[in-house]
């Protein structure tokens, strides 16, 4: 099983998935499997099993176990039509959204001043690494996969763009940067090939070795945990919620029109689907109202005329 989840998550990355957390729910399931049915094809009550294994009372995250060895159960399917894929909902809805943590600019500044005094034992560019990475996320609004496959030539200082590979179904597109964004990425780009004067990532962790996803996301852990003291448990990816809701609110109070604006920002943000924008407006019905009441019009009519 083990073998055929490496196989499985190869294939998947091929084609753009980051797949952090999936992957580590599938090796534990193959070590399950591995241990209890060595060489047996994978059926529904073992998946089961193994997915009901933790004892905690929030049935989300049980069901995103079950739901990334469904996705793996699929793929092995084609393979061999002994493999049994689990019936969708078997514990509860596979997917619910989590209202997302709108950061103000006194937390991000907060995460920030914490990531600048990070210990610089591991690398000498510990510290400048994640700085310029949470600061980057949030000025721009990059998913935080985006961020850790950043090459060195995606950045063009003399253009003031930044390329984005594409991910998923997300396009690739070229970001305009503001001049501070910048002038942080030139002061890093230079201090790591100083220091690190090999490979094609932009952000490099210890020994020069490019930063992986969950890396990224424990230190953001770390370094957000004033905050999570208040009861908000804020997550990395809600840096990106952050940046769109604050410029749509901005939008809102302003007399121009903002149907095209968002129409902008969708594409901006790398959404395929001009609705997946809508999450961003529906994250914060109070102050975006008047944005979504603009947005549901506009995607109304649009839709009627690709019809």
């Amino acid at each position: 099983m083990l073998q055929l989840v490496r196989q499985y998550l190869t294939h998947r990355r091929k084609l753009g998935f980051a797949l952090s957390i999936q992957g580590q729910h599938l090796f534990g399931f193959a070590r399950f499997a591995d241990k209890i049915a060595p060489g047996q094809p994978l059926k529904t009550a073992l998946a089961l099993q193994w997915a009901t294994q933790p004892k905690t009372s929030c049935r989300g995250y049980l069901t995103s176990r079950l739901t990334a060895v469904r996705s793996f159960a699929r793929y092995c399917a084609t393979i061999d039509p002994r493999f049994e894929v689990p019936t969708s909902g078997l514990l509860g809805p596979a997917y619910l959204r989590r209202i997302p943590h709108i950061y103000t600019a006194e937390e991000v500044a907060l995460i920030l001043r914490h990531a600048r005094a990070l210990p610089l034992q591991r690398s000498p560019l510990h510290a400048h690494t994640y700085e310029t990475m949470i600061g980057l996320i949030a000025a721009v609004g990059l998913r935080p996969s985006e961020a850790v496959r950043l090459r060195l030539v995606d950045f063009d200082p003399s253009a003031g763009w930044l390329r984005i590979l594409p991910l998923k179904t997300s396009p690739e597109r070229l970001l305009p940067l503001h001049p501070t964004v910048v002038h942080a990425l030139q002061r890093y780009r230079q201090a790591r090939q100083q220091t690190f004067p090999f490979g094609e990532r932009l952000f490099v962790g210890r020994l020069g070795w490019p930063v992986q996803l969950h890396q990224l996301e424990y230190i953001f852990r770390q370094l957000a945990r004033p905050i999570e003291s208040s009861g908000a448990r804020p997550r990395l990816m809600d840096l990106r919620h952050t940046f769109a809701t604050r410029l749509i609110a901005k939008w809102t109070r302003q007399k121009a029109p903002v149907a095209h604006r968002l129409l902008l920002l969708s594409r901006y943000l790398g959404h395929r689907h001009f609705i997946s924008t809508w999450w961003y407006v529906s994250s914060d019905p109070e102050a975006l109202r008047s944005a979504a009441e603009q947005f549901r019009r506009f995607h109304h009519v649009s839709s009627r005329h690709d019809g």
